[in-house]
């Protein structure tokens, strides 16, 4: 499933990607699907499953995800997994940043 395949191909590029943002991962099982992230502006410990994350892919074609950050054509979940690949290279921590808080929080509150 593309959806699957674009949301693990983001969650691969943790813990590193958290690196100087809000939301840090502290926690990964990549093969369950199980990531803890610290929100340490709040203090706060949040645990993302597979369904949540799934959960999050949707608002990424939506106006949820903010126009500064790379641009996800509607269509992506409709090609091979060679084009999400391709989009997944050009996006960058700040998108991946972004796709947690909406994992978490249902929109992109911080940066």
């Amino acid at each position: 499933m593309n959806a699957e395949f674009l949301a693990r191909g983001i969650m691969e590029n943790f813990p590193e990607a958290s690196n100087g943002s809000s939301l840090v991962c502290h926690g990964w099982h990549y093969d369950d699907w199980v990531y803890t992230f610290i929100d340490e502006d709040e203090a706060k410990k949040y645990i993302l499953d597979k369904p949540t994350l799934l959960a999050a892919v949707p608002l990424m074609f939506s106006d949820k995800w903010l126009p500064r950050l790379t641009l996800v054509p509607a269509n992506l979940l409709d090609f091979d997994e060679g084009t999400i690949g391709d989009w997944l290279c050009q996006a960058d921590a700040t998108d991946f940043d972004a796709f947690i808080q909406l994992a978490i929080f249902g929109e992109v509150i911080y940066g």
